[in-house]
């Protein structure tokens, strides 16, 4: 009996825009199998793929890669997708017992391609650097040429992302993935570039150990909704045959023992990255964590797009471990709600915002509700929780990771601390024990520190639109 399940459905709208037009289809996409927009098929986006298919690159960039690169891909199973690429689970052509991961930017971002192309690289460069290894190595990369324009295609180990794997990881496992993450911004920061992208782990040695026939007999629960135009004359090359809902990943992660040992945690998806100072980039900026500066450049000064800083993956990083912990996120409202948010986190409304804040009816009807006293009290509510989800961590490690992540989300990016400051913590020390006993931990614990780090947000008027959250 078929584990997969079909959907044919009745979808009459028609999507169009100066980058084609997608013909009406019996369809409907499937919301619960995380399954791409149709609409994202079309000239200038989305490549159009399907399980079996060959990618090989083009011969016009043939002659830039190694000799010894592999002469294309067979695309076997979907790992995931969005508005930027589509991410398939592959098999070298030349190497069959080798699974990699293969990503296909959309057209439309094919400067994203570029840019992540250009940090990874510059990041392996020195591959000898401590903690390079906790940052994605790039395998291969090439373009390719379709019905929807030029894509850039990137391979690189498969990874297990963080958001899904998270809520199952046990305390000891978070910890060292948190110490992971602070080391890969730290090597990312040190190369040069800022990141703004995802986290993942290793997949567990089994993985690339056991026969492709085994890891894909363990993958075999999956959702297809076929894709079939209302009118058989508008079928479009620029369509695919049909929607692949991921394939469920976590499952092998877990039947190979994933969690029985550390895997490393990388920083992978570099579309956002920005060597330091460069800002010549028209593409929108995807974030999953949107620190508050990005935030109030949106509302507060008429949608104007903030760059990805290093004091901005500061921000994001005390987010991710905030949300490694709880399974919460430290902000949850995407709307002008979160600036209030932020400031409750703070204690203090930002100087920069005041005037701002001073004009918005709903905003300055809440300003009672902030202050240092009652971010205490949210900070204590926010430590109790963090507690109760992890009882294995004692009082005094809570306590000294808490006054660190005050100060790494605080709104002020100027306040926040390098991430070599984070890395040299002692709650990221392998001694954390003996560390801990050493440290004051009773340094106060409202709002940011009184020792400014030196970094600047930078602004720039390349979007007058939100940029869009995405979930990681």
């Amino acid at each position: 009996m078929s584990k997969s399940n079909f959907t044919l459905a009745d979808n009459r709208d028609n999507d169009q825009d100066k980058g084609g037009y997608v013909p009406s289809c019996f369809f409907h996409e499937n919301e619960l199998a995380y399954q791409e927009q149709l609409g994202l098929y079309r000239r200038g986006y989305l490549h159009p793929v399907a399980v079996t298919d060959i990618i090989r690159p083009d011969p016009s960039t043939s002659a830039t890669r190694s000799q010894d690169a592999p002469s294309g891909y067979r695309v076997l199973h979907k790992l995931g997708a969005g508005g930027e690429a589509t991410v398939w689970l592959a098999q070298e052509l030349d190497r069959l017992d080798r699974i990699v991961s293969l990503k296909i930017f959309s057209a439309r971002y094919f400067s994203a391609g570029e840019r992540e192309a250009r940090a990874l690289k510059a990041c392996m460069r020195s591959p000898s650097t401590p903690f390079s290894k906790n940052v994605l190595s790039l395998l291969d990369d090439f373009t390719i040429s379709g019905p929807n324009g030029t894509h850039n295609v990137h391979v690189t180990e498969v990874l297990m992302p963080l958001r899904k794997l998270s809520p199952i990881l046990p305390t000891e496992r978070k910890k060292e993935v948190a110490r992971d993450i602070v080391r890969g911004l730290a090597h990312v920061h040190h190369c040069g570039f800022v990141h703004g992208g995802n986290v993942g782990c290793a997949m567990p040695p089994q993985f690339a150990e056991e026969e492709v026939k085994s890891t894909m007999s363990l993958l075999d629960r999956y959702d297809v909704t076929m894709v079939i135009t209302e009118n058989p004359a508008s079928r479009s090359s620029s369509l695919p045959p049909y929607l692949l809902s991921p394939c469920d990943l976590l499952s092998v992660y877990q039947d190979y023992d994933g969690l029985e040992a550390h895997q490393a945690a990388r920083l992978y998806d570099f579309g956002n990255a920005r060597r330091v100072g460069e800002e010549n980039d028209t593409d929108v900026v995807r974030r999953a964590y949107p620190p508050p500066e990005v935030a109030f450049a949106h509302y507060g000064c008429g949608g104007l797009t903030v760059l990805p800083t290093m004091a901005g993956d500061i921000w994001c990083l005390g987010a991710l471990i905030i949300k490694l912990f709880t399974d919460q996120l430290i902000i949850r409202d995407p709307t002008i709600r979160y600036l209030l948010q932020q400031a409750m986190l703070d204690g203090v409304i930002p100087p920069t915002w005041s005037d701002y804040w001073d004009s918005v009816e709903y905003l300055r009807s809440k300003s009672d509700q902030i202050s240092p006293e009652k971010a205490d009290a949210d900070w204590l509510r926010r430590r109790a929780y963090f507690m109760e989800k992890n009882p294995q961590l004692d009082d005094a490690e809570i306590d000294l990771l808490f006054t660190l992540l005050r100060r790494m989300v605080a709104a002020d990016p100027e306040t926040r601390p390098s991430v070599d400051e984070v890395l040299t913590h002692p709650w990221f020390s392998d001694d954390l024990a003996t560390r801990v006993a050493d440290n004051d931990t009773s340094a106060p614990t409202v709002g940011p520190s009184p020792g400014p780090a030196t970094h600047t947000a930078s602004v720039s008027h390349t979007s007058t639109h939100p940029s869009p959250v995405v979930a990681v």
